[in-house]
């Protein structure tokens, strides 16, 4: 950003040298993505008995947080107002990475040990993936978020 320009509080999106502002590219993707997963809900056959509402409702509920993504892959960092410089260099990034690094050591360990437990059992279990992969995920949710919050505490 060079110096003397402004920046706002909702950012703006750079294409070639000019600048627009973000919403303004965002806010149009995200209702033509919505509409687009409407029509694929009422072509999928998902829609239910009505269509017309089930486009409506697929529409609306999905144009929200895909002009939140085109959002974020849009704007340029340098144009809000408040954003730090440098944000790899923040202390709570440094929370980030630890708190990454040891919820993978934790399903690591727990993962290994579970498989050594079960290895050993002469009896077989009947495991259902569609129930073991989500809780996987949710044990990496829970340790991730706890490892965080402790890290935030101690500062």
């Amino acid at each position: 950003m060079s110096v003397g320009q402004a920046r706002s509080k909702w950012g703006y999106a750079r294409f070639g040298s000019g600048r627009i502002p973000a919403l303004a590219v965002a806010v149009p993707s995200g209702m033509i993505l919505g509409g687009a997963a409407g029509l694929l809900a009422v072509l999928a056959g998902v829609s239910g008995p009505s269509p017309v509402l089930g486009f409506a409702v697929f529409a609306v509920f999905f144009a929200s947080p895909a002009a939140g993504l085109v959002y974020v892959l849009v704007v340029d960092r340098s144009t809000l107002a408040g954003a730090p410089a440098r944000p790899d260099d923040s202390v709570e990034a440094g929370w980030l990475d630890k708190a990454a690094a040891g919820s993978f050591t934790d399903l690591v360990l727990v993962l290994g040990i579970t498989a050594t437990v079960l290895a050993f059992i002469p009896r077989e279990f009947p495991v259902d993936l569609k129930l073991v992969l989500p809780a996987v995920i949710l044990l990496g949710f829970a340790c991730f978020g706890i490892r965080y919050l402790v890290l935030r505490g101690k500062n």
